[in-house]
């Protein structure tokens, strides 16, 4: 698990997620409502989506390509058109996977494939406080396999 997990805020415009997105060089977060209760999660696809932007996103490399940080040019290339009115809370998937700290690896697993996620936002409370991601498992099994020869 990743315990510095970096989060949008849901009243953030769509100019204050690209400009966070770019400076830590993400492509998405959990978002976090103003007491930091996790209430959905954005990417970078879900502003490309909020956009009249089909040209892009239909078979374009942001539909495919968001499992891995992406380069600050590639970043750049996010339009954000919907101004200020636009916030994150309307372009987020509400839906979260989540589980708590100490669920056990093999059931935080079982979700991920059973969902087809490539990560698991952990929470205390309904506070975010670290993420699961498919690297944090298969470096999980690298260990277990390691110990085992």
């Amino acid at each position: 698990m990743t315990r510095k997990v970096l989060t949008a805020g849901a009243d953030w415009t769509l100019a204050e997620l690209k400009t966070f997105l770019l400076e830590h060089g993400i492509s998405g977060a959990p978002v976090v409502d103003q007491t930091g209760k996790l209430v959905g999660v954005v990417s970078a696809t879900d502003v490309l989506r909020s956009e009249d932007t089909s040209e892009t996103t239909e078979g374009g490399y942001f539909a495919t390509s968001l499992d891995r940080p992406l380069g600050e040019e590639e970043l750049r290339t996010l339009m954000v058109e919907g101004g200020p009115t636009q916030v994150v809370g309307d372009v987020m998937t509400p839906v979260v996977f989540q589980a708590a700290a100490d669920t056990p690896v093999d059931e935080a697993a079982d979700t991920m494939v059973r969902g087809r996620i490539h990560r698991i936002v952990v929470t205390e409370h309904g506070a975010v406080v670290g993420i699961v991601t498919a690297l944090d498992l298969v470096r999980a099994l690298r260990d277990v396999l390691r110990e085992n020869r």
